[in-house]
């Protein structure tokens, strides 16, 4: 499995753990793993869930951060064990900047 689709994977179960029915089908790149990097320190700040992902070395999250600390076995845990009730809203808060991330804006 690519590093990219290893990203897609984190975002897909990330989005499944908030509950929502949406997918991330567009290209990764460092800004796409950059903006899910914040969009992952937003829901610590409201759940515990995310507790055990360790912050990104130099502020920024990466593609090699994302594949390193988010495993099959973490995204099986969060798409179905874990509540991230509040990333709702954090996806919400995010998802246009995670796009246009994607498309190179």
């Amino acid at each position: 499995m690519s590093d990219h689709t290893s990203v897609k994977n984190a975002i897909n179960a990330f989005y499944k753990g908030a509950g929502l029915n949406l997918t991330f089908k567009r290209n990764v790149n460092p800004r796409v793993a950059e903006v899910f990097g914040e969009m992952i320190i937003a829901t610590q700040k409201c759940s515990t869930a995310l507790s055990w992902v360790p912050r990104p070395s130099g502020g920024k999250a990466t593609i090699s951060w994302i594949v390193r600390n988010f495993s099959q076995s973490v995204l099986r845990q969060i798409e179905s064990k874990q509540s991230l009730t509040c990333a709702k809203e954090v996806v919400r808060n995010y998802r246009t900047k995670l796009q246009l991330a994607a498309l190179g804006i």
